[in-house]
């Protein structure tokens, strides 16, 4: 690892211990970030089940099955299962059996998930709101402008990575 990119990985690391040690000690004392992240990918993906459903014309599960939020998060879904099991557990989250197929479980926020989503959202704007205040605004668009660009640079080494690979694919399936 060359020093630049060294630096740039503990810049992130900092970033990501500043703004989210905050949030952790306001909101989410009794869960872990990816158990928030799984709240967050829950919500987000039932309102686009609404969403179609009421675009099609379509009855709306009750939630979202296990093996969807495995496939979103690329999750095994036993992780997701335990993950899923410490939110039930804290009344983030229930499961809901189908009434067709009692082996189909669906999962969906409680009322009390849905509010700490909410309240953590906020407060994740909010830091970032008073970030870009004392950045100023030049600053802030500068900083934009190079996050963006270096998204496209980790697009391009993915791209790039991925074409790598398809030959060796291809040569493992000749021989």
């Amino acid at each position: 690892m060359n020093f630049n990119g060294h630096e740039l990985f503990k810049a992130f690391h900092r970033i990501k211990k500043s703004s989210m040690g905050r949030i952790h000690k306001e909101f989410m004392q009794n869960l872990k970030p990816h158990e928030f992240f799984m709240l967050k990918t829950l919500k987000k993906m039932y309102e686009q089940e609404q969403q179609e459903a009421q675009t099609n014309n379509l009855p709306l599960a009750p939630g979202v099955k296990i093996s969807q939020l495995s496939r979103e998060t690329a999750i095994s879904m036993p992780g997701v299962s335990q993950t899923i099991s410490t939110l039930e557990k804290h009344g983030y989250v229930e499961r809901i059996a189908s009434s067709k197929d009692r082996r189909l479980v669906y999962v969906n926020l409680t009322e009390t998930g849905r509010q700490l989503e909410t309240d953590v959202s906020k407060s994740c704007f909010q830091i970032y709101d008073e970030a870009a205040t004392l950045l100023g605004q030049e600053d802030t668009q500068a900083l934009v402008r190079l996050l963006d660009k270096l998204a496209g640079a980790f697009d391009q080494i993915d791209r790039q990575q991925c074409d790598l690979e398809q030959p060796e694919k291809a040569e493992r399936k000749t021989t």
